[in-house]
């Protein structure tokens, strides 16, 4: 109970932060008549006035105050009310002082910020991409204070054009950055497939930064003619330079337009084997699997590879998407004198009361149409028991269909299986002695 009460008031510090914010935004960019400039003082003064309140509490029940003060003496600025500043830069003497009295309203900015940053649900409770959106909101929010709070600076200073233009370029970029987030949490992350999320999700991304390039592009250059040109040469020099990244970005594209493979696949690309983690920009992440004389066991390491492989190597897939099912084997080595008919009976009895399960669900996933035709015939044949000769056994061996993520699993647990039930039946079931194995 006492830690729900500590949340909700979190969130209404954080609330109280948001909406000091507005009012500091407000208060620097809206001419308003003396009343409303008065109401805002007040507001800000009575959030002030809870901030305070608030802070006070909480070092009251610090054991470690000294601890506590060093983490978080910044708090200290968010208590200090707008109207002061207002009414220190009215003495001249102050006056002479106004640049620093505008970086300590910087720091009082920045310390509502952090403060509206420390409410739990908020950002603890929520996931990656609430998080995110709100780091970017809150460097927005920044980068906007510093260009109001400081504009008369930087236009009196030489070349403050430049950085004027700089400053307004990363906010075109941390709102393209905000709206695509809001997308992802509002309409993306509804997608229940894991691989679409991830990959609607990143080019969204992409689509809304280089709409911001476009915009601060079209910004910075005011004239047609010199946009043309530079825009020419850049594109010739990032050519050049960064024609591997190119390469890996547009097989990216590639990757999800094709859906060559998606996360969660098995694949093999080139001499690479692993399971699908991560489709980056540039980077494919796997889990690196063994060989099949290592039954396809995980190794646990990760492997990064350039995205431009699937466009110059072989890509194998054995992922639950594509592949449903995969073919896997048990062999055993019995004497010639053992009854055949009696070894086929107890090997696909064993098989298919273990295969049965999954069986049904494989066959359900291929009736929804998320797999080819061509596996349900290879999930219906079953097990199918092929006998082989060798100079001194013969090889017995069972292929069976099974999911991909249980396969290795499978071959360990129809190994017992199998073993215990030919061990019942010695006399129809014989396996080879002595050097004869």
């Amino acid at each position: 109970m006492a830690s729900r009460i500590r949340a909700l008031s979190e969130v209404g510090m954080a609330a109280l932060a948001a909406v000091s914010i507005a009012l500091l935004v407000i208060d620097f960019t809206v001419q308003l008549s003396p009343f409303w400039t008065q109401v805002i003082y007040i507001v800000d003064f009575a959030i002030c006035v809870v901030f305070a309140a608030d802070f006070a509490t909480e070092l009251k029940f610090e054991k470690n105050k000294l601890g506590y003060l060093k983490f978080h003496w910044v708090d200290l600025l968010a208590m200090v009310p707008a109207y002061a500043f207002v009414y220190l830069e009215s003495f001249a003497l102050i006056g002479a002082g106004l640049r620093s009295l505008r970086f300590i309203r910087l720091a009082r900015f920045i310390a509502v910020v952090i403060r509206m940053r420390r409410g739990k649900m908020l950002v603890s409770a929520t996931g990656l991409s609430k998080r995110t959106l709100l780091t970017y909101i809150s460097l927005a929010s920044l980068i906007s204070a510093f260009y109001l709070i400081f504009l008369p600076d930087l236009e009196s200073i030489p070349y403050g054009q430049y950085a004027i233009e700089s400053i307004l370029s990363g906010l075109i970029l941390l709102v393209s950055l905000i709206l695509a987030e809001l997308v992802y949490i509002l309409l993306i992350s509804k997608i229940e497939d894991t691989h679409s999320r991830v990959s609607i999700g990143r080019l969204v991304r992409v689509i809304f930064i280089l709409l911001a390039i476009a915009a601060i592009i079209s910004f910075i250059f005011k004239e047609l003619l010199i946009f043309v040109t530079s825009f020419g040469v850049i594109g010739l020099i990032l050519s050049y330079s960064l024609s591997p990244v190119l390469s890996n970005f547009f097989a990216w594209v590639y990757i999800n337009v094709r859906k060559t493979y998606m996360i969660g696949d098995s694949v093999k690309i080139g001499d690479v084997r692993g399971i699908v983690i991560d489709i980056g920009y540039l980077m494919t992440t796997l889990v690196e699997i063994g060989d099949e004389s290592s039954f396809w066991s995980v190794t646990g390491r990760l492997m990064t590879i350039p995205n431009s492989m699937v466009l110059s190597e072989i890509v194998a897939v054995y992922g639950s998407r594509l592949s449903p099912v995969r073919v896997g084997s048990v062999t055993f080595n019995l004497a010639y004198e053992s009854d055949l008919n009696t070894v086929r009976e107890i090997v696909v009895k064993c098989v298919e009361d273990y295969i049965r399960p999954e069986v049904e669900k494989m066959l359900e996933l291929c009736k929804s149409g998320n797999c080819p035709k061509m596996f349900v015939d290879v999930i219906k044949a079953g097990p199918r028991v092929i006998f082989t000769p060798e100079a001194s056994w013969i090889n017995v061996t069972v292929l069976y269909p099974y999911p991909p993520s249980k396969l290795v699993r499978s071959m360990s647990d129809l190994t017992e299986i199998i073993l215990r039930e030919m061990n019942k039946k010695p006399e129809l079931v014989k396996f080879p002695v002595g050097r004869s194995r």
